[in-house]
């Protein structure tokens, strides 16, 4: 079923356009817009969370391949098993026909905020952009 999913999604992204240009600045704004407007606001204690940065996450598909790559090297059991995974990496890597496509971009924001005693408490979210429509979203969404 694993493999049937990756297969899909390696599939999937190979059929929309190559977004090989994103600007990773406007990207950045958007997702700390984000967090101002509707992250922040929502969050249980009404403290000042400050954010500290925002770093843009590209995946593609030479990285799904790579993984799936990692993965069936290292776990295969047996012969046969070994030539099984051989044939389903060769698969994917065949109907691949542009490694380049990008499959995922997330955005992982860091923020900080104090607290009454003078603690001072990092953490980040992890948030989903899509370059077709231009907007952020809460991750996997």
């Amino acid at each position: 079923m694993k493999k049937l999913l990756i297969l899909c999604m390696v599939l999937s992204a190979c059929g929309h356009p190559n977004n090989e240009t994103l600007d990773d600045g406007h990207i950045e704004m958007l997702a700390k817009d984000f967090m101002n407007k509707t992250v922040i606001p929502q969050m249980k204690e009404p403290r000042p969370y400050e954010i500290i940065n925002a770093k843009v996450v590209v995946k593609r598909v030479a990285d799904k391949i790579d993984d799936y790559r990692f993965i069936y090297d290292h776990l295969s059991t047996n012969l046969s098993d070994s030539i099984e995974n051989k044939r389903h990496l060769d698969s994917v890597i065949s109907a691949s026909q542009r490694p380049d496509s990008i499959i995922d971009v997330s955005v992982n924001v860091a923020y900080k905020t104090k607290y009454r005693l003078g603690n001072i408490v990092m953490d980040s979210i992890k948030l989903r952009y899509n370059p077709h429509t231009d907007k952020i979203s809460y991750w996997p969404f």
